[in-house]
């Protein structure tokens, strides 16, 4: 349960660094490459992308933390 919950949290916050950073037209599997669209195709809302992936940055911090609070206690979070 503690080494899922671990690979989760690195999953996601992964995915919440892929928004807040690497998917831009600049670097590999930017999000034009991935989901099509020129610089224009695929919309303006950067500042929606940057949103979702704090919130998934934190998202992931906390599985991790809360994992290790299970390591360490032994016991299931209530």
């Amino acid at each position: 349960m503690v080494m899922a919950q671990k690979v989760v949290a690195v999953v996601v916050g992964v995915f919440g660094l892929w928004l807040n950073t690497w998917h831009g037209a600049v670097l590999p599997l930017n999000h034009f490459a991935v989901f099509g669209g020129g610089r224009d195709g695929f919309g303006s809302q950067h500042y929606l992308h940057s949103m979702i992936g704090l919130v998934l940055i934190a998202l992931a911090i906390w599985l991790w933390l809360r994992a290790s609070k299970m390591t360490k206690a032994g016991t299931k979070p209530a």
